[in-house]
């Protein structure tokens, strides 16, 4: 399934995309619009429980509140709301200080608003900024500083701000916020990996450390002597065997340093998992396919496979096209429309290799609630998985799943506590020893 390619159309030639970037105006026009700015993304963690327990209705209006509560915080700090998509908010700022600020206020806002309620209701939101120069035209920005901030923004863990190494150069001298390193990033199209900066927004974060995302390739200098634990999963949901993993574990089905003999889906060995400088990795031997739960929105490459209950699909996009419509302040829909097909889309990897567009941006996948159903596949929850589209890049992320949405590694993958891997048939749930 690996090698699945996708259909080639008519329209998709070099010619047709250059003429997406000239619709948008010629290089010295969109000089017109260039400036720097910050950018600043919010993402909710927690609303799809919520729709789930008390219905589309009562959540909706939840969602439009939280929006407008975070609207209200742009606004005093002299930012304006670019655009909501769902449960997230896109927002440009000119004053880079008052960014960061807006963001913390964001937060603080919502802690005050989410005081009373349990553990099982309470929503958090991550929230990503970032600094640098971007094309700013019809209410709307585009470039490469909407890519990072995306980014940047995926790679929080709920409840907290992340910003890049080019707003911290910015910010990080006023004295104004308590700023800490929370590890290195792995940027698309650099060399190398930048760091990202934590915003601590109230008193207590300095002695608390959050489970980052996935795109964070290396954690903060204090997690340099960790330590991890693997925990079987069994059918019924119970733990089986445990696994110490201080440094290196190699698993396989005869072969390694924890060994399946009765799994004939394994191979032997299958799996390398590798901890440097306090960050997990995974690495597959050969053509052994390992996938990972998300924890985190995980942002999608060309060519990922991708498990959603009994699913199995491959990820597919016109990577030149996105990049060059970002490029020159071209939207999803835009570039779809002059292309005449789909910009990205999922393809089945089982059977006829039935196809689910991501030609609006932002999709769902369930057994019944969802843009893509799948009625009789019941390893599926009603709404399972979404994805969307930021910049150029587009992202999967888990909307509470019952049995989680899984991505199979490709190469040596940083993955963080809490995830849970298939490697064969077996489920083992990564845990950070305390």
């Amino acid at each position: 399934p690996g090698t699945l390619k996708m259909e080639q159309h008519p329209n998709d030639s070099v010619t047709r995309i250059l003429d997406v970037a000239r619709s948008a105006g010629s290089a010295a026009e969109l000089e017109k619009f260039r400036r720097n700015v910050t950018v600043l993304f919010t993402d909710m963690k927690g609303s799809t429980a919520y729709f789930e327990k008390h219905g589309d209705a009562a959540g909706l209006l939840l969602v439009h509140r939280l929006n407008s509560m975070f609207g209200d915080a742009v606004g005093r700090h002299g930012g304006r709301v670019i655009k909501t998509i769902g449960d997230a908010v896109m927002a440009c700022f000119d004053d880079k200080t008052g960014a960061v600020s807006a963001a913390i206020e964001m937060q603080q806002e919502l802690a005050a608003d989410s005081i009373n309620q349990g553990s099982s209701e309470r929503i958090l939101v991550r929230i990503g900024l970032n600094y640098g120069l971007g094309i700013v035209k019809s209410n709307d920005v585009f470039g490469d500083v909407v890519n990072v901030a995306s980014r940047v923004e995926s790679a929080a863990a709920p409840d907290q701000i992340l910003i890049s190494n080019s707003l911290y150069h910015e910010v990080g001298s006023t004295g104004k916020y308590r700023l800490r390193a929370a590890g290195k990033f792995a940027l698309k199209g650099k060399a190398e990996e930048q760091e990202l900066f934590e915003v601590m927004w109230r008193d207590g974060d300095e002695d608390e450390l959050h489970s980052a995302s996935h795109s964070l390739v290396m954690q903060a200098p204090q997690l340099q002597r960790v330590a991890f634990r693997l925990a079987q999963i069994r059918n019924d949901g119970k733990q089986a065997r445990e696994f110490d993993l201080t440094s290196q574990l190699t698993i396989g089905r005869l072969h390694g340093d924890v060994t399946f003999p009765q799994d004939g889906c394994m191979l032997s060995p299958h799996v390398k998992l590798v901890v440097e400088k306090g960050q997990l990795f995974v690495e597959p031997v050969g053509d052994a396919a390992t996938f990972f739960s998300l924890v985190g929105p995980w942002r999608l490459q060309d060519g990922d496979l991708v498990r959603m209950g009994s699913q199995v699909m491959a990820f597919r996009v016109n990577s030149a096209a996105l990049e060059m419509a970002s490029m020159n302040g071209t939207d999803i829909a835009e570039l779809s429309a002059v292309l005449q097909y789909p910009v990205a889309e999922f393809v089945s990897t089982i059977g006829d290799n039935k196809r689910y567009s991501v030609l609006s941006g932002n999709v769902s996948f369930g057994r019944t609630k969802a843009t893509h159903t799948f009625p009789t596949d019941g390893s599926m929850s009603r709404s399972h998985a979404k994805a969307f589209h930021r910049g150029e890049d587009f992202f999967l992320e888990d909307m509470g799943s019952t049995n989680g949405t899984f991505v199979m590694a490709r190469g040596k993958t940083p993955i963080p506590d809490g995830v849970t891997l298939l490697v064969g048939g077996q489920l083992l749930k990564v845990v950070r020893q305390a």
